[in-house]
């Protein structure tokens, strides 16, 4: 009965939308939602899949709603093929769904239900943990750049600290300890403005997490938290649309800025932003719109193929295979990928930034899909891939047994693997192998140390440990 009401509900919804707004690819749109909040949600684990999807699917959509709500239109409405792109984005979401489901039955099938044991770590180590790599996560970076065949596997291992930053916001939020939660979210946040690229975004998302994890509707403390993580993830995203430029100038031409520098320096842009008239905030809120609904340049190459270029038959997933399956510790020569901007150009016709500038404008694997394999093709890879991640998020979920390590590590490869609408095939591939390699065999690592050393887990969980020589009878 319950399900007939929410599909009934679904279908007059998007009627009433597509009848009042005449944008029937938005109302579309809105079963998609739903079927991420409705199936996205796997039993066991932390709610990423729906929020990863949920900014996937804004990804897809957001130029529609905004033109709907403002009359201004975004740029990539100016491609006559933008609406076919965005019906091919919101099919390619349907299809991970599916994927998703269908690899996580099978793992779930076959992998028993292990015994979890809920800490791991006591309050001190957790906040060792945390800071220190917290103060050398520049140093390691460094090392990163001045290693290329070690580069992905110690930038990988920094994820660390989006897992730790993930298990101190869940217990604080567990005892209700919200102000010291805020103030790390707050932290994070202005530490993440002060660097090149948004930063900022994952601890946005990871607060976002925790609190959906534990949310209780009938709280109204609940509610506030998650509409104020929300409302301050959307604005910060506008706010850094309009400072990153010079931000970015700024870190160019001093390297040597301390940290206390880099946070004076962007508070000094947000604070000069803040005061600028609406027509400036606006323009912001339309490059917002813009950097989000990535589908300008994929609807210029909808168009050119294959009417213009013919399907290449495969050879971009070929190569982005050959590129992720060849590591550069055992190739040290390995080349590297075409820079995303070149294909940009040769598909669409359009001069834009490149390599040239030190930078790249992204084509994602939706559009580098239909390149190879047209449609219905392009989305047997993205099927594939799909079930692979979702048998990948059940056998971490099944394997490792100490249920913070496990919630924390596939909170963050599975964001910072699903969440990018735009990102090329090679390069969401590389990041999710790279996660799961380093970041998930790390903690496979530590969770199989803490199982078979239970003194040590004690200590490290701040347990008291019984006698080695003590009678387990006299314990029960």
């Amino acid at each position: 009965m319950q399900w007939f009401a929410e599909v009934f509900a679904i279908v007059l919804t998007v009627l009433a939308v597509g009848g009042v707004t005449d944008q029937w690819h938005m109302a579309f749109s809105l079963p998609v939602l739903w079927a991420i909040w409705r199936f996205m949600r796997f039993e066991g684990g932390p709610p990423v899949l729906a929020f990863a999807f949920t900014f996937h699917w804004a990804q897809v959509v957001i130029g529609l709603f905004y033109f709907a709500a403002t009359g201004r239109q975004p740029l990539a409405m100016s491609a006559d093929r933008y609406g076919d792109m965005v019906l091919i984005g919101l099919v390619c979401i349907v299809v991970f769904m599916v994927g998703m489901k269908l690899g996580d039955w099978v793992v779930a099938r076959r992998m028993p239900i292990r015994r979890m044991r809920e800490t791991s770590l006591s309050w001190g180590y957790l906040l060792i943990f945390y800071f220190g790599i917290f103060a050398f996560r520049g140093a390691l970076r460094d090392f990163a750049w001045e290693n290329p065949g070690l580069a992905q596997g110690v930038l990988a291992l920094t994820y660390i600290r989006f897992a730790l930053f993930y298990l101190i916001l869940r217990r604080l939020v567990h005892s209700e300890r919200y102000a010291l939660a805020a103030g790390f979210v707050v932290v994070e946040v202005a530490l993440g403005l002060t660097g090149f690229f948004a930063e900022f975004r994952e601890p946005v998302f990871i607060a976002a997490v925790v609190l959906a994890e534990q949310f209780d509707y009938r709280r109204s403390a609940h509610w506030a938290a998650l509409t104020i993580v929300g409302t301050a993830g959307v604005f910060i995203g506008i706010m850094w649309i309009g400072i990153r430029t010079t931000q970015r100038e700024g870190v160019d031409e001093r390297q040597s800025f301390t940290m206390s520098e880099r946070l004076h320096y962007t508070s000094g842009l947000a604070e000069d932003w803040w005061k600028g008239n609406g027509e400036d905030k606006m323009a912001s809120v339309d490059g917002f719109v813009d950097r989000m609904w990535d589908v300008y340049y994929p609807a210029l190459a909808l168009a050119r193929v294959p009417s213009v270029l013919p399907h290449t038959d495969g050879e971009m997933m070929m190569t982005a295979l050959e590129h992720v399956l060849t590591p550069r510790i055992l190739v040290p020569n390995k080349k590297d990928i075409e820079s995303d901007s070149l294909q940009v150009r040769r598909y669409t016709g359009q001069m834009v930034a490149g390599p040239e500038q030190l930078t790249t404008i992204s084509f994602g694997y939706e559009i580098q899909g239909y390149i190879d394999y047209g449609i219905p093709g392009m989305f047997v890879p993205v099927l594939l891939y799909a079930i692979f991640m979702g048998a990948a998020y059940r056998f971490f979920l099944r394997i490792i047994s100490h249920r913070e390590l496990a919630v924390a590590v596939i909170t963050v490869i599975f964001w910072m693997s699903l969440y990018a609408y735009n990102r090329s095939w090679a390069k969401m591939l590389g990041l999710s192998l790279t996660l799961m390699a380093y970041l998930g065999g790390a903690t496979y690592l530590i969770d199989r140390y803490l199982a078979s050393n239970p003194e040590a887990a004690d200590e490290l969980a701040g347990r008291s440990a019984p006698m080695p020589d003590a009678d387990p009878h006299l314990l029960s």
